[in-house]
């Protein structure tokens, strides 16, 4: 995800591009990372020290609302985000730890297919999650609350 992806979604809504917006977009496209509004925010600060954290949680809800970012349901306590790449996201979640895992081979295309001609509906995109647990947690060999985040597995697009 590239912050000209993201500053030209955001122009082409009629939205400003405020100091503020364009930290928040510089962060989410220097990482790979499923961030916490925190985290987006701690880093933001190091490219605009003014920046707020109501603006941070606005620019993240607006693009959410955008489908430029998913909310992750790691838990209850906190909002994970991650990009959402040509109407694909797919994760698997320990509950135990909160590892995120991306993939790609979801095979919901034939389904999609199935749906616009049962539905008429024009699909944009999908978005999968599964929880459970990781393999270190369910042989218990990580202490819960000690995440590790685990590079993509790819993506087929």
């Amino acid at each position: 995800m590239t912050d000209t992806r993201l500053a030209r979604a955001l122009q082409i809504e009629g939205l400003k591009l405020t100091r503020s917006r364009l930290a928040v977009l510089q962060v989410l496209s220097d990482t790979s990372e499923h961030l916490k509004v925190a985290e987006v925010y701690r880093r933001a600060r190091g490219i605009e020290p003014r920046i707020g954290l109501a603006s941070v949680y606005r620019t993240m809800g607006l693009l959410a609302r955008l489908r430029l970012v998913k909310h992750i349901h790691i838990d209850h306590r906190h909002r994970h985000y991650a990009p959402t790449l040509d109407g694909h996201c797919h994760h698997l979640v320990c509950r135990t730890c909160g590892r995120v895992v991306e993939f790609s081979d979801c095979g919901v295309e034939g389904i999609a297919r199935l749906l616009t001609l049962r539905t008429r509906f024009r699909i944009e995109g999908h978005c999968m999650d599964f929880f459970g647990q990781c393999p270190e947690c369910w042989r218990g060999e990580r202490t819960p609350g000690t995440p590790r985040r685990i590079p993509s597995t790819g993506r087929s697009r």
